[in-house]
Parts: C-alpha cells; structure tokens; sequence
C-alpha cells in the first residue's frame, strides 16, 4: 500500500470499521438475466447464452452458466450499506457525503466455489470491511465477500473496493 506517516495516522480514525460485517444480500438467479447480462459484456459463448427447450415448450436455462463477472450484479450494492454506519460513541456518520462514494474495483475468486453460478438459486452473500485508509486524500474500503447457496454451498468469493473521495468522509 505504500502510505506515508501522515496517511497512516488519518487512518487510524477508521480502524474503528474494520472487521464490521456488512448486512446480508439475497439475489435470485435468473437465467435470462444471465444471458442479457452476458450479452452487455460481449460475452455470447454458448455455455453462457445457448438455452435448449424444455419439453414444455419454455426455455430451460439450466445449461448455461454464469460469466465470472455477474455477481457484480450483487456484490456492489451489498458494499453500500456502509453507507449508514456511525461511531457508537458520537452517532457521528462513518461516510458523510453518499455523493463521493465510488466503486472503483472488483475482483472474483472462484478457486474454492463448490458449486457454479445456475439458473434458479437463491444466493446469500455475507461480508466484512477488511481494509480502511487513507491514500491521496481519499479513504479506500477494501470489502471481503462470500457468496453462498441456501444449503451453504460456495459459489464466489469477492474483494470490493470502494473509494470515498475527500469530503465524503
């Protein structure tokens, strides 16, 4: 991280933070929300996009998985509920501006996921604030995040950062 000795010191005020869990998202999988969300990336491999039908007559979507980027269509909104955070002793907000709060990065881990990304589950994502400090006059939020089937499954692990620019914080 590289941070000076004054950067370190401001940051000591958000330590406060770290280790917080974040409130628990639930997101339904929905295969033709999975395919329009691979189309909008350019992603239109057949293992992303091909739905057979089902002898019904309607589309079966489980053949088809989801692109390693879609929990974004989760992930983010679950960071923000740092939004209404306050220190206990003062009530004081922990971000006071939602105006300058950025997402500025995510990344997915699937290398201990036990099952895929499918049609039809239901997914719980649970998280912490990992990392808080200050670089460049702004506080960076480093989130950490499982995501979970309803029987417990691991599906993806996240690293969200957030940026709060100054002024925010």
């Amino acid at each position: 991280m590289g941070l000076t000795e004054e950067e370190t010191k401001l940051s000591e005020k958000y330590q406060f933070f770290v280790g917080k869990e974040l409130n628990k998202a639930i997101f339904r999988v929905k295969g033709k929300h999975m395919i329009e969300f691979a189309e909008s990336v350019g992603l239109t491999s057949p293992k992303y996009t091909k739905v057979e039908t089902g002898a019904d007559g309607k589309p079966d979507y489980s053949g088809i998985v989801a692109v390693p980027t879609y929990p974004n269509c989760w992930t983010v909104d679950c960071c923000f509920d740092m939004v209404n955070w306050t220190y206990p002793e003062s009530a004081n907000k922990f971000i006071t501006n939602y105006g300058k709060v950025l997402h500025t990065s995510q990344f997915y881990d699937y290398s201990k996921a036990e099952v895929p990304i499918q049609h039809g589950q239901k997914l719980y994502t649970t998280g912490i604030l990992a990392k808080a400090y200050i670089k460049a006059d702004k506080l960076w939020l480093e989130n950490h995040l499982d995501t979970k089937t309803t029987d417990g499954k691991l599906v993806v692990q996240s690293r969200v950062m957030v940026c709060v620019r100054q002024g925010g914080y």
